[in-house]
C-alpha cells in the first residue's frame, strides 16, 4: 500500500532534523566566554551590574572589578571637565548618599572629590565640611574635627564648620575647645540660638569637668600623702618588703632607694579577692594581712586584718581554741600545742618564734622580709613526726 502523504512529509522532516544534528555535532567547539555568567555566579554578577543592582558597592571606584560601573562613570564624569567640575559633580553625589544616610559612601563621594585637585578653596572647604557631617553621623567624631579644622584654614569664616567643631569637641569631651568653637561661631552670628545654647551646654560641663578633674587631682594627692605615710611608718620600724631588684641586697642606700620607687600596689595582699592590705589604723600602728600555712595538710589561713602589736597567741586561741578545723584528723592543732616559724628567704631557713611575741617584733627582724604585702608563717604541731622530718629537710637544703 503507497504511503500516504502525511507519512511522507513526517520522514521527510525526520530526515532534516537528523542531518541538522549531524551538521551541528561536526562544527568546532566554541570555547565559552571567561566573562560570561553561569548558573552559579549569575545572581552574584547582577548585584554588580548597574542595572540591577539595589546600591553601588563600596569599592565602585575599582574600574578592572566593576567595568560596567566604570563605564558609567566615564559617562557620567566627563574626562574633559575641569578639576572643579568634577569636585562639583562628586560633591553632588555624595549630597545625594548623605540624603538617603549611606553616610559612609557619601565621605567615598566627598574624598574623591577632594582628590580631583581643586584649585577653589569654596568648593574644597564646603567638601570637607560635608565629609566632616557625614563622618561625624558615623560617629568618627575626631576625623570629622580634623576635616573642620582644616575647613577653618582655607575659610575661617565658615559657619558650618565652626558648628561643626563645636558638635564634634562636645563628643570628644573636649569642652574648652567646644566653647572656642562656639565663640568664634558667635563672632559672625551673634544671635544664633542654636549655638548660643551649645556654648552653654559646652560651658557647664567644661566647669563640671575642672571640677571633677581638681577632685580627682586631690584624691590622688590624699592617697600619696597615705602612701607615703604608711611607706615611713614601714621603713621606722625596719620593716624590709622584698623588692625584685634589691631583693638580696643589704646595703642601706639601696634598700632607702627601693622603699621610694614602691608603689601602692607592691603592698597589695597575695590574696586579691580580698582587697586586703596593709593600712595605718587612727592610732599610727600598722595592721596587716596575715597568712598562715600548714604544709602538713597543704591548708591556708588568711587574716585580713592582724594588728602589729597582737600576739600570735591571741590569733591561735581564736581559731583553734573553740574547735578543731576540718582537716585536723587527729586533732593534733591546739593553741599550746602549734610552733610558729618564719622562713629566711635568702638563706631559706626556718626560724622559730615564740607564739607570745608581738607581730611588729617578728617583722622588725633584720632577717624576715615582707613578700606582696603579706606577711607569711609556717604552723607545725609539736612533737610530731611529720613536723621533725620537715624541719630536717629545711635544714638540709638551708
Amino acid at each position: 500500500m503507497a504511503a500516504s502523504k502525511e507519512e511522507k512529509i513526517r520522514e521527510l522532516v525526520e530526515k532534516l532534523d537528523k542531518e541538522l544534528e549531524e551538521w551541528v555535532e561536526s562544527r568546532p567547539k566554541r570555547q565559552p566566554d571567561k566573562d560570561a555568567w553561569t548558573e552559579e555566579n549569575w545572581e552574584e554578577e547582577m548585584q554588580k551590574h548597574p542595572a540591577f543592582c539595589s546600591e553601588p558597592p563600596e569599592d565602585v571606584h575599582d574600574a578592572e572589578k566593576y567595568p560596567a560601573w566604570a563605564a558609567l562613570q566615564a559617562i557620567k564624569y566627563d574626562q574633559d571637565d575641569t578639576p572643579e567640575e568634577k569636585a562639583l559633580q562628586y560633591k553632588e553625589e555624595g549630597n545625594h548618599y548623605f540624603k538617603l544616610k549611606l553616610y559612609k559612601k557619601a565621605t567615598i563621594a566627598y574624598t574623591v572629590g577632594l582628590q580631583q585637585k581643586c584649585e577653589k578653596p569654596d568648593i574644597n572647604a564646603v567638601l570637607l565640611t560635608n565629609r566632616a557631617a557625614a563622618h561625624f553621623h558615623l560617629g568618627n567624631n575626631k576625623t570629622a574635627l580634623g576635616d573642620v579644622t582644616k575647613v577653618k584654614e582655607l575659610k575661617p569664616d565658615h559657619a558650618k564648620a565652626l558648628h561643626r567643631g563645636a558638635l564634634c569637641c562636645v563628643e570628644l569631651k573636649r569642652f574648652a575647645e567646644a566653647v572656642t568653637w562656639c565663640d568664634e561661631f558667635l563672632r559672625l552670628n551673634p544671635e544664633d540660638k542654636t549655638v548660643q545654647q551649645l556654648r552653654a551646654k559646652a560651658d557647664k560641663l567644661k566647669r563640671a569637668q575642672e571640677r571633677d578633674r581638681r577632685k580627682s587631682q586631690a584624691q590622688e594627692k590624699k592617697q600619696r600623702a597615705q602612701h607615703n605615710r604608711l611607706l615611713q611608718a614601714i621603713k621606722s620600724r625596719g620593716i624590709q618588703l622584698q623588692v625584685p631588684d634589691s631583693a638580696d641586697s643589704s646595703d642601706e642606700d639601696e634598700m632607702s632607694a627601693s622603699m621610694g620607687r614602691l608603689q601602692l600596689a607592691s603592698l597589695e595582699a597575695s590574696f586579691p579577692n580580698t582587697g586586703a592590705k596593709v593600712y595605718l589604723d587612727e592610732t599610727e600602728c600598722l595592721v596587716w594581712p596575715v597568712m598562715f600555712m600548714y604544709p602538713e595538710y597543704m591548708e591556708t589561713d588568711f587574716i585580713q586584718e592582724f594588728h602589729e602589736d597582737s600576739r600570735f597567741s591571741d590569733h591561735l586561741a581564736a581559731m583553734f581554741g573553740s574547735e578543731r578545723p576540718p582537716w585536723d584528723v587527729e586533732g593534733k592543732y591546739k593553741p599550746g600545742n602549734i610552733q610558729v616559724y618564719f622562713e629566711e628567704a635568702s638563706k631559706s631557713k626556718l626560724h622559730q618564734i615564740s607564739p607570745e611575741t608581738t607581730l611588729r617584733n617578728v617583722l622588725s627582724d633584720s632577717r624576715y622580709r615582707v613578700q606582696a604585702g603579706t606577711p607569711s608563717f609556717i604552723l607545725l604541731p609539736r612533737d610530731c613526726g611529720f613536723t621533725e622530718e620537715y624541719l630536717r629537710k629545711a635544714a638540709a637544703v638551708s
